[in-house]
């Protein structure tokens, strides 16, 4: 007899209000329950679990427990930097989009059951290992969930996750969410605890087993994913890469230092002026057989693609991989059980992602940054400048989601965009505080309803990778950060901000 998934005492009661509230009322309920004192943390970790037991797998990467879970980290930090009843803000948001998958009738379809995995108990970690790296390579989801169950009790998270990167990494080609999901998995574990790996790691394992999408349509959208299936297919020329430049017999160092800034700086700006971004294996490669630290060529690739970000014209929310695509690589390289090989591998896919190739053709604005003059302080200007900043956010033109009638990937922002864009370097060239502006960010972001949370890892992204990167490179995580902000804050329709914000003011 089959057992569904059950958790004890107020956890369960949390998950089954996250799954049975109707969603015409999950705002303020759940408003409501962070009013009474229950703690962000908890529902958070109910959302993770409502949403990986009660939702199926969607056929693309929109919808399920993919982006709820991959949210999770972001959405607890924005809670953080957020002050007072805001701070409940992305918790509802995050609430609301677990319930709103779970009552949708594509995605509702399936309640997640024990595993049985006693036959594999007697098996020791090493056959446990690979049999779980056969049931991914094969597809086969039944078989690796069952031996993530077991090893979850012997393995460490890093043995677990370094199989799963197997699969992961190349398959980030066809879709960045192979790769995206399995690592903000973890992270997500990080936040909720690591007592419930199996429930929220079992639907990544099985979005890895998945047969890829492998055909391809007319015009730009069907060249992009041709390239992909092109760059799967020869994935093993990364291997070739490795071998050339002899890094896999290199002690390559981990960790930058101030020694690094002239080839950090250098290495951006070729991957800021690269026509295809799935070009940068070669040129990573060859600044590591140099000497150029992980670290710093990945500080270089951050950097780099911040500048492509601000370049690009479009206007669809989900184009964020290029910030959260090098955060999920600076938390493996964090990582001490990860392979050398795997690092490396890490590092070279970067560019791969069909997200982050997409932009190669919206490179249209040719921003540059303004020259500072001479006896200017922060000082007489930060206030004013971040009002500024917050009227060209809130004066966007409307954009209905709702209207859109071809792909979101087509969707173009307006030249509006580029006033903040120039406001916020103008708040770089002066040495403003950035404390006040990425708070401000942190709250505005919060009202977007449209993103499947694309918009929150944008912004936890580009906050950590700004005070990640030295000082004198680290400005345009800021204007990417308020570009993405105008961007988002254009979509409409907003259903959960607006209850929410009703409730707070009340």
């Amino acid at each position: 007899m089959r057992e569904l998934i059950k958790f004890d005492g107020m956890v369960e009661e949390l998950v089954q209000f996250v799954e049975q509230t109707k969603p015409d009322d999950v705002v303020r309920a759940t408003y409501t329950k962070l009013n009474n004192g229950i703690s962000s943390s908890a529902l958070l970790e109910a959302v993770a679990l409502a949403v990986s037991r009660s939702t199926d797998l969607p056929h693309s990467h929109h919808g399920g427990p993919v982006h709820p879970v991959s949210g999770l980290y972001a959405i607890s930090h924005l809670s953080e930097r957020n002050t007072g009843a805001k701070s409940f803000l992305p918790i509802i948001q995050s609430v609301a989009l677990a319930n709103k998958h779970i009552h949708s009738p594509d995605m509702s379809s399936t309640a997640m059951t024990r595993l049985r995995s006693t036959d594999l108990e007697s098996m020791g970690k090493e056959v446990l290992l690979e049999g779980f790296r056969i049931a991914l390579e094969k597809r086969m989801a039944p078989s690796a969930e069952r031996h993530l169950a077991v090893l979850l009790k012997i393995a460490s998270r890093d043995e677990i996750l370094e199989a799963m990167l197997a699969i992961a990494i190349p398959r980030n080609a066809l879709d960045d969410h192979y790769f995206l999901y399995a690592v903000y998995a973890f992270r997500a574990l990080d936040v909720v605890g690591w007592a419930h790996a199996e429930i929220i790691l079992r639907p990544p394992v099985r979005f890895l087993c998945r047969h890829p999408m492998m055909e391809f349509g007319e015009g730009e959208r069907g060249q992009i994913i041709e390239e992909g299936i092109n760059l799967y297919r020869t994935f093993s020329d990364l291997d070739k890469l490795i071998e050339t430049h002899s890094l896999a017999k290199r002690e390559l160092i981990i960790e930058t230092s101030v020694k690094e800034t002239e080839a950090i700086q250098d290495l951006a700006l070729q991957i800021a002026k690269i026509r295809k971004i799935s070009e940068t294996p070669k040129i990573v490669a060859e600044q590591l057989a140099k000497g150029l630290s992980m670290m710093g060529a990945l500080e270089a690739m951050s950097v780099g693609g911040a500048m492509r970000f601000i370049r690009s014209n479009t206007g669809n929310p989900f184009d964020v991989h290029m910030h959260t695509g090098i955060s999920a690589r600076r938390y493996l390289l964090s990582l001490s059980g990860l392979s050398h090989h795997t690092r490396l591998l890490v590092l070279m896919s970067w560019g791969q992602g069909y997200e982050i190739r997409h932009l190669d053709r919206t490179l249209i604005w040719d921003f540059q940054p303004a020259v500072n003059v001479e006896g200017d302080e922060c000082s007489d200007f930060q206030a004013q400048l971040l009002s500024n900043i917050v009227s060209s956010i809130e004066d966007q033109p409307v954009f209905d989601l709702a209207s859109l009638t071809g792909s979101i990937a087509e969707v173009v922002a307006p030249i509006s965009v580029l006033e903040i864009t120039q406001l916020a370097q103008r708040y770089v060239d002066l040495h403003c505080d950035p404390e006040p502006f990425f708070d401000l960010m942190a709250e505005h972001v919060c009202r977007d309803d449209q993103s499947e949370m694309h918009a929150y890892k944008m912004q936890q992204a580009a906050y950590e990778e700004y005070y990640k990167t030295r000082a004198d490179l680290r400005g345009v995580h800021l204007v990417a950060a308020a570009k993405h902000a105008a961007t988002v804050a254009r979509l409409n329709p907003r259903t959960i901000y607006p209850q929410a914000q009703a409730l707070m003011v009340a």
